[in-house]
């Protein structure tokens, strides 16, 4: 079934290329697989994302990642916003769809990392010492209101890690170069921001001891902390049997 979706999904040569268009489907039936485990994530999600619409009000909003909409309730942003941006490399077909109900949504297909173009899948990690980083292309987006960077933040680097080799102490100064790339680009993209992403994942086994903790460093400029709450993202026989995987995910404004 995900491979009869997976030839159903449009997508450029580039997003196929690296995977992009293979994850976004494969995310899509996790979450079904996963769905109540994800519930109490998605809920803190919806929660968040309405209460800053209240208090930001904007006309104009922008989601970076948009992706499947699971993190997003796009019915209260259409009744407020006059015009939605939708950023991701992929949009599913139901996105799409979306988007021709509603004028008001622009769907817009881009690398927001501005560096597939100048990296070459399956090449070793030598190629990451000419990454032009100073001049990178600029997402070249409208300005708007309100941007929000949807659970994006560490996912960025790790794609494009699982088609470059890299040592451990490699992908961690290139992870954090993205990294703060992203946070520079948000806060010039928008009058406001909301970055939720994941900054901390836990492997758990059945007696709740946890087998590793993972966590990483971002510059976060001067965003402020909201919230925090954990994610069951692999519940147990969803990765192993052996233990889940939850992830502390953090909300910033």
């Amino acid at each position: 079934m995900e491979f009869i979706e997976y030839l159903r999904t449009r997508s450029g040569k580039v997003a196929r290329e690296w995977g992009y268009a293979y994850q976004n489907v494969s995310l899509k039936f996790r979450s079904k697989r996963c769905s109540a485990a994800w519930q109490g994530h998605l809920g803190q999600c919806h929660m968040l994302v309405r209460q800053e619409l209240q208090r930001v009000k904007p006309k104009t909003i922008m989601v970076i990642g948009s992706g499947l909409l699971l993190e997003i309730p796009i019915a209260e942003l259409l009744a407020k916003a006059e015009k939605i941006y939708l950023v991701d490399l992929v949009h599913d077909r139901n996105i799409r769809a979306l988007a021709k109900r509603h004028p008001q949504i622009e769907l817009v297909e881009k690398d927001v990392s501005c560096l597939l173009q100048n990296l070459k899948k399956g090449q070793g990690p030598f190629q990451l010492k000419n990454i032009p980083w100073e001049h990178l292309s600029s997402w070249d987006l409208p300005k708007v209101d309100w941007v929000i960077s949807a659970n994006l933040l560490s996912q960025i680097p790790l794609m494009i890690s699982e088609s470059i080799p890299m040592t451990h102490s490699t992908y961690q100064d290139f992870a954090r170069r993205v990294r703060d790339q992203h946070i520079d680009r948000l806060i010039q993209q928008g009058d406001e921001v909301l970055l939720f992403a994941d900054f901390e994942t836990r492997y758990v086994v059945h007696n709740q001891n946890r087998l590793k903790t993972e966590s990483y460093n971002v510059n976060l400029r001067d965003l402020e902390f909201l919230r925090e709450w954990i994610w069951e993202v692999s519940p147990y026989g969803e990765t192993s049997k052996d233990y889940k995987v939850e992830m502390l995910v953090k909300a910033y404004y």
